[in-house]
């Protein structure tokens, strides 16, 4: 048993987990706070965490079966990791990787894999680290770092459709900075990207800003720094790199706010889109080049249109506008640029740094807000279908709740280890981090010890052993399902089996010991790689009392104040959660409804049920992307 399962066992002994609730929805006490910087419930069956989201407005049309993808981390994130949620808003996946960004999924020979940044993201805004492929049962595939000794960058990872892996690169040259007000002899942080052999490693393309670009063209000066190469000058600073079917990129540079065009063979500048040297016509007076601070830039339709987000901000003390998703519309032969739409939040979101603009294979629009805790999805014309928020706004600006980029993909995820379980009394909780396929957990019993390595641990349809009885079933609901023991249950031993739509067995929990008097909780992790064993509480807190009374009881204190507090506040919220909501005519303070708006409102049952079709420190923080 390994050392974090003792201690998420001990800790369980003496506090209570609120099982999986799912989201709230237009809730005024989650957006003050009330629910702390980074809501987030905890389960019974395993020491994992999930977050809690907040519908602000919602539409059946974001129901497309696929997965939100986010990597919340921040000031308020005490475990920060990728996270997959599901169409429901509940917690699918999550690993405690520690600082990640840019998580998404691509398609790389035929599979698909799930793709992230690990690493050190306390240079300045930058981040050396490496890159993770994860295949669809969470095992790290590939891993890709830097090519030639440099750092490879948090702000972008990009599988191209050679099957190349590009990504950014912040690098440490000499530079006179005369031009510019610095030293003969200064030192900048040169935007820098290139091109890999995602199975090799080895270097295909390498462009650097430094040999195209002037000092003098962007908008943020020197600030003090390029005088040292322990203070060097981010002059250009890349945040995001395309390549089109012609073998070209696109680079998109926060500090120019200006997207470049740059030849795939010799590197040179083909055109600029915005900045101070904007080479087209805007058709749209001024609302397709004034982009600033930008993020995710991407092609589309062939090269004739560009996603962006406009962050509409120059950093820190700058004026803070409102940020926008553009979908721009270009026209190479005769350089014009025109907005076709613009994405604007009723719910108008500033957001200093980060960002990202995905179309979705539905067609809708997703936009997530980068340095605010938020995600919106829209129609193709702009009109919001879904405002979700996964931090309260009341905090928004202050980097408590952070997630680079969010995105939405369809995943199948099916991890080799097995689900989890806990009985406590007339309960049994299960949950199985990363599984996509389960619709259905069978709850099963037996009289005698049974081996957990031997039969139904794996494919194949529900065993006729007349020695296992079964016991009930219920369908599959949000991260962790709460199962009832039937009160006629004689069998000491009992299990749960994950079975998918079609009835096959994909896992199976360990074989617990079931004492229905007993007042402790057991726990059996799911974790085959560590030849988990239920844990007995008793022996553990005996052994923990003898020798680690101390620590045991310092880590407890700490468990039943953040448990409790939780209760309290899951009480407080009940109202929220459990009461007949209205979901489209609401003026988002739920104390607040007018008669008027009661009469004619449609209302939607939640509380447990999913919602149905019918209803760092803070200057790196700042400096980030």
């Amino acid at each position: 048993m390994r050392l974090q399962d003792a201690w998420f066992a001990v800790a369980t002994a003496f506090t209570f987990a609120q099982a999986d609730r799912g989201p709230y929805f237009q809730s005024s006490r989650f957006e003050h706070g009330d629910f702390g910087q980074w809501p987030t419930e905890f389960y019974r069956s395993t020491g994992l965490m999930g977050p809690i989201l907040n519908y602000v407005e919602f539409n059946p049309q974001c129901k497309d079966g696929q997965y939100t993808l986010i990597s919340p981390r921040g000031m308020a994130v005490r475990d920060p990791g990728p996270m997959i949620i599901d169409q429901d808003g509940h917690l699918v996946w999550t690993k405690q990787y520690g600082q990640t960004y840019n998580v998404n999924v691509y398609t790389y020979k035929g599979q698909d894999y799930l793709t992230f940044w690990v690493g050190n993201d306390g240079i300045v805004g930058h981040g050396d680290g490496t890159y993770y492929m994860l295949d669809s049962a969470y095992q790290e595939a590939y891993m890709v770092r830097g090519a030639n000794g440099l750092p490879a960058d948090l702000h972008e990872f990009h599988i191209t459709g050679d099957e190349t892996a590009i990504f950014t690169v912040y690098d440490i040259i000499p530079a006179d900075l005369r031009s510019a007000g610095g030293p003969e002899k200064g030192w900048v942080w040169d935007g820098t990207f290139q091109e890999v052999d995602i199975e090799t490693g080895q270097l295909l393309f390498q462009w650097r800003a430094s040999e195209h670009f002037n000092f003098t063209d962007g908008y943020r000066g020197r600030e003090g720094n390029g005088d040292s190469e322990d203070r060097p000058w981010d002059f250009f600073h890349i945040n995001s790199v395309d390549k089109d079917a012609k073998g070209n990129f696109l680079v998109s540079s926060r500090y120019m706010s200006c997207l470049t065009y740059i030849d795939g063979r010799t590197g040179e500048i083909i055109w600029r889109l915005g900045g101070k040297h904007n080479d087209f016509q805007d058709l749209s007076h001024g609302a397709a080049t004034n982009f600033t601070w930008q993020h995710h830039a991407r092609f589309r339709e062939n090269g004739t249109a560009i996603t962006v987000f406009d962050n509409a901000s120059r950093g820190e003390g700058a004026p803070r506008l409102t940020s926008r998703g553009l979908y721009l519309d270009i026209d190479t032969a005769q350089m014009t640029v025109q907005v076709r739409h613009e994405y604007w939040n009723p719910h108008p979101i500033s957001s200093q740094s980060q960002g990202s603009v995905q179309i979705l294979d539905s067609g809708n629009v997703l936009v997530g807000y980068g340095f605010n805790a938020a995600w919106t999805e829209y129609s193709i014309d702009g009109d919001v279908l879904c405002h979700v928020h996964f931090g309260p706004e009341s905090a928004f600006g202050a980097g408590n709740i952070i997630s680079y980029r969010v995105f939405k993909h369809a995943w199948t995820g099916l991890p080799r280890t097995n689900p989890d379980i806990a009985l406590y009394g007339y309960e049994a909780a299960v949950s199985w981090n990363g599984a996509t396929e389960v619709a259905t957990w069978v709850l099963q019993g037996s009289d005698t010890p049974r081996d957990d390595n031997e039969s139904d641990n794996g494919s194949g349809p529900v065993s006729d052993d007349e020695s296992i009885a079964f016991l009930s079933a219920v369908p599959k609901s949000g991260f962790e399902t709460t199962i009832p023991i039937p009160a006629h249950t004689t069998q000491d031993y009992l299990r749960v089996l994950g079975l998918n739509a079609t009835g096959h067995i994909l896992g199976a929990t360990a074989w617990l010991r079931w004492d229905p008097a007993s007042e402790e909780v057991l726990i059996g992790p799911g974790d085959s790689d560590d030849d988990a064993s239920p844990i007995d509480v008793r022996a553990l807190l005996f052994f923990a009392v003898g020798f680690f009374s101390a620590v045991v009881l310092a880590v407890c204190a700490w468990f039943v104040r953040r448990r409790f507090a939780a209760r309290a506040a899951g009480r407080a919220a009940d109202q929220e959660r459990r009461g007949w909501k209205p979901i489209d005519d609401f003026n988002g303070d739920e104390r607040d409804l007018s008669d008027g708006e009661v009469e004619g409102v449609e209302f939607s049952l939640l509380g447990n049920q999913r919602l149905t079709s019918h209803s760092a420190s803070r200057r790196d923080l700042d400096d980030d992307d």
